[in-house]
C-alpha cells in the first residue's frame, strides 16, 4: 500500500502540473467518498511520466492504474518506503484514511486537528495571550463556534488544489459565542458581532471564493470551485438581500442551510477599502486585505450560536422541533470533533 512521484520529476511542464493538481483532487474524493477499507490513496508517477490515481486497496472503485514501477511509496505510518528501484523517489502528496492530505515537500498536513492547532496558536500569539489561556477563557459558546465552523471548513474542498479551506485560513483574530455569553449561559443566538470567527486566509482562497461567487456555484468542468460536505451542497454567491456585512464588500455562502455557511470578504485586497482599518469589535485598527468574517445561520433569523434551540429551519423558513444548533449541524453536516484541545495544552 504505497505510491510516490518519482526523483526524475524535478521539471514540470504547465500541462504537468495541472495533471499533478487534478491528480490530488480525485485522491481527496476517492478517499472521502469511499468505503472505510480504503488505506491510501496517492499521486503517482510512472518512469513514463503518466499521472493517476492509487486506490491500492479493495473496495476502491477508481479505475486501476496502468501496469507501472513505483520508485518509492508511503505506508500508513507515513515512512517513506524504497520499492525496490535503486533511486527511489520522493513522496510528493497524499490522503489518508481520513481524507487528510499530505504535501510531503512542507510536511503540511491538511487535517482538522493539525489545522485546528495551528490556528488556535495564531490566536493564543495575536492575543499575546498564550495558547491555553486562551483557550481556556473561551465560553462553551465560543468553543461550539469554533468547532462548528472549522468542522465546515474542513470539509469544503478547493477545485484549484484540493485543499480544505481550512488549510488556507492563515490567522485567527477573533473567536466569539453569543453576547454575555459565560461558563452557564450560551449568550445571545445572534448579534452581527457574536457568534462568529474573524480570520485571515491566503489569496488561494481569496481566488477561490470570487470564482464560486462569479460563477454563481456553477460547477467549472465538473467540479465546484470549493465543495461543502453536504454532496448537494457548495459555496456560491450570497442570496442575502441585506448584502456584505460592513466594512466587507463581497460575500459567498453555502447552497444548503440549517445551517448555512456565510463569509464576508474584501473582492479586491488592493482597494482602499481593503487597506483601510477594520472598525469591527475589538479589531477597531486592524487592517488586513484578506480579513475573512464567518458564521453559520441556523434559522430564518439569521441567528448564529450553536447552543441556541431553533424552530424555523426548515425548507421556506418552515417550523420543525425544536433542536439545537450543534444538533442541526452534526445531522447534515457531521461530527464537530469537540472533543479536541490545543495540543501543547494538559
Amino acid at each position: 500500500m504505497y505510491a510516490g512521484l518519482t526523483s526524475d520529476s524535478s521539471a514540470h511542464d504547465d500541462a504537468t502540473i495541472t495533471k499533478i493538481t487534478s491528480a490530488r483532487r480525485i485522491a481527496t474524493r476517492c478517499v472521502r467518498g469511499g468505503s472505510r477499507s480504503i488505506h491510501y490513496a496517492a499521486v503517482v508517477m510512472t518512469r513514463g511520466g503518466f499521472f493517476t490515481m492509487c486506490c491500492l486497496v479493495a473496495g476502491c472503485s477508481r479505475p486501476s492504474a496502468p501496469s507501472a514501477t513505483l520508485d518509492a511509496g508511503v505506508v500508513d505510518s507515513g515512512v517513506v518506503l524504497d520499492a525496490g528501484e535503486p533511486d527511489a523517489g520522493t513522496f510528493d502528496a497524499g490522503v489518508d484514511d481520513a481524507g487528510t492530505i499530505i504535501d510531503a515537500g512542507s510536511m503540511f498536513v491538511d487535517a482538522l486537528t493539525e489545522n485546528r492547532d495551528r490556528l488556535f496558536d495564531s490566536y493564543g500569539a495575536y492575543l499575546d495571550a498564550g495558547t491555553c489561556v486562551t483557550w481556556n477563557a473561551l465560553t462553551p459558546s465560543a468553543q461550539a463556534v469554533f468547532f462548528t465552523l472549522t468542522t465546515r471548513m474542513q470539509n469544503s474542498q478547493l477545485r484549484a488544489d484540493g485543499g480544505s479551506m481550512l488549510s488556507h485560513i492563515t490567522k485567527v483574530y477573533r473567536i466569539v459565542g453569543g453576547e454575555n455569553a459565560n461558563a452557564s449561559s450560551a449568550g445571545s443566538c445572534g448579534g452581527g458581532e457574536y457568534n462568529r470567527l474573524m480570520l485571515s486566509m491566503d489569496p488561494t482562497l481569496h481566488t477561490a471564493l470570487r470564482d464560486a461567487n462569479a460563477h454563481q456555484g456553477a460547477m467549472q468542468s465538473g467540479e465546484y470551485d470549493i465543495s461543502d460536505e453536504a454532496v448537494a451542497s457548495f459555496w456560491r454567491n450570497s442570496h442575502d438581500l441585506g448584502g456584505a456585512h460592513a466594512p466587507f464588500d463581497e460575500s459567498d455562502e453555502t447552497e444548503q442551510g440549517a445551517p448555512r455557511g456565510q463569509v464576508q470578504y474584501f473582492a479586491d485586497p488592493t482597494s482602499t477599502k481593503a487597506n483601510s482599518p477594520l472598525g469591527r469589535l475589538q479589531l477597531e485598527t486592524l487592517v488586513d486585505p484578506y480579513a475573512l468574517e464567518f458564521d453559520q445561520d441556523y434559522d430564518c433569523l439569521h441567528s448564529s450560536n450553536p447552543l441556541c434551540d431553533y424552530i424555523s429551519y426548515g425548507p421556506l423558513c418552515s417550523l420543525g422541533a425544536s433542536t439545537s444548533g450543534v444538533d442541526l449541524f452534526t445531522m447534515k453536516y457531521g461530527d464537530t470533533h469537540s472533543e479536541w484541545r490545543p495540543a501543547s495544552c494538559p
